[in-house]
């Protein structure tokens, strides 16, 4: 007799970050940092150029006509050095916000747990900021 197949146990199981779209979690990430689309953290000016937008969204980088910084869609956020990826980002917020153990989490995404235990931290203090960038002081850190 076959043994019935529990669903849900076995997608869990079997879930990764290979599962999600790379582009689209990360296009999900860079529009919540910016809200106001692809500027730069040094002077503040739109970037406007097809070739300066798609580097930005890409994090690739980025040349400021106006002030003549290069930069990354990254620089000057609260993401700027981190060392994973966006879309492994992005499926920890979701797996915290499901509070899923930090354990499984670290097994799913294929990370450490202290990882997930240090991310835990430092989403809740983004909590309740209204823009995750330091525009405001990044000239004074160059």
């Amino acid at each position: 007799m076959q043994t019935p197949l529990d669903f849900t146990k076995k997608a869990k199981d079997d879930l990764s970050v290979d599962f999600f779209d790379e582009k689209a979690c990360r296009m999900a990430v860079l529009k919540m940092i910016h809200k106001e689309g692809p500027r730069c953290p040094r002077c503040d000016k739109a970037i406007t150029s097809e070739r300066g937008i798609v580097n930005f969204y890409e994090l690739k980088r980025v040349f400021c006509k106006h002030c003549k910084k290069i930069f990354t869609a990254l620089t000057g956020t609260v993401l700027n050095g981190m060392q994973i990826d966006l879309r492994t980002l992005y499926l920890l917020a979701v797996f915290l916000a499901l509070k899923i153990e930090r354990k499984e989490i670290a097994r799913m995404l294929k990370i450490h747990t202290e990882t997930v235990r240090l991310w835990e931290f430092k989403f809740k203090a983004f909590e309740g900021l209204d823009d995750m960038t330091v525009k405001s002081h990044f000239h004074d850190l160059q």
